[in-house]
């Protein structure tokens, strides 16, 4: 089954058309950018790849370039110009999460997990839980311009006023008699590997805030690593696997309930830097196709 057949997997219109053009590139070696911008009736490939890279948004007209050269039906050209509508509206999580419900009644997928306005606003918004962790601190004080200031990244009183208010309406924190903020036991049940737009945009933001820390955030406060290995694609759930046994046992032997003072973020990052390489690859290249 083609990428195209696949679009309701896809909860972003760009990780679609790049998986796109990497099928294109599997199937034709001299398929380019450049034929594919022909197609689409474009003047050059500058805005096809800025679309793809994040750094502009599709106009009506090449929305509309991209559904004819794709053959969408009419339940998929609605999804399709629903994904480009949500990525336009990152700031505005009461719309976006109108279209991801839209999507979800009309395009049932067991593997998509639909979220209420405030939790999504709560995971898809960086400062969120690291707020919520804050209180375990052991000087932690409720008062947004004390969060405001003693986050490494740079958040408003007021949008720290009403995380705050979303936490405590979604029960992760709430007061106690004494007046005092504390770690309640509601809970975001995201799921294992869910492919929500709510969770990309928290990682995309915290990616962003590591990318940060490499500038701003001393080399002797922070760990920041990366290793290229060659690995057996039918190891992948393993790996992973292994990667989240390291992370709970991480989490259990630094989490600091009694003394901590400050809030760190871990990120493991695990991706494909090429495509599947198998001998069938090279047989296709040699003119001799498997039967």
């Amino acid at each position: 089954m083609s990428t195209r057949d696949n679009l309701t997997q896809f909860l972003d219109f760009r990780t679609f058309l790049v998986a796109h053009a990497q099928e294109q590139k599997r199937r034709n070696a001299h398929w380019t950018f450049g034929a594919w911008a022909k197609r689409l009736g474009l003047k050059g490939t500058a805005s096809l790849t800025r679309v793809i890279q994040g750094n502009r948004h599709p106009g009506p007209q090449m929305v509309e370039s991209l559904v004819r050269y794709f053959t969408f039906g009419e339940k998929d050209a609605e999804y399709f110009r629903d994904l480009v509508r949500l990525s336009k509206l990152k700031e505005d999580t009461r719309l976006s999460t109108l279209i991801i419900e839209k999507m979800g009644k009309k395009f049932a997928n067991g593997n998509k997990k639909y979220v209420d306005e405030k939790t999504f606003s709560v995971i898809s918004n960086w400062y969120h839980l690291p707020i919520r962790e804050m209180v375990r601190l052991k000087e932690f004080r409720p008062d947004p311009s004390w969060i405001s200031r003693n986050l490494t990244f740079k958040v408003g009183v007021r949008e720290v006023t009403q995380a705050l208010r979303s936490l405590t309406e979604l029960g992760l924190v709430a007061m106690d008699n004494e007046g005092r903020m504390t770690l309640a036991e509601g809970r975001l049940n995201t799921g294992d590997d869910v492919a929500n737009e709510a969770v990309k945009r928290h990682h995309e933001e915290m990616l962003e805030n590591a990318r940060a820390a490499l500038r701003i955030v001393p080399v002797e406060k922070r760990q920041i690593t990366s290793q290229s290995i060659a690995i057996s694609s039918n190891k992948l759930s393993e790996a992973k696997e292994l990667i989240r046994q390291f992370q709970d046992k991480f989490s259990e032997l630094m989490e600091d309930e009694v003394d901590g003072d400050v809030i760190y973020q871990m990120q493991i990052q695990f991706f494909p830097l090429t495509r599947e390489v198998r001998n069938h690859d090279t047989q296709e290249q040699n003119g001799i196709r498997e039967p």
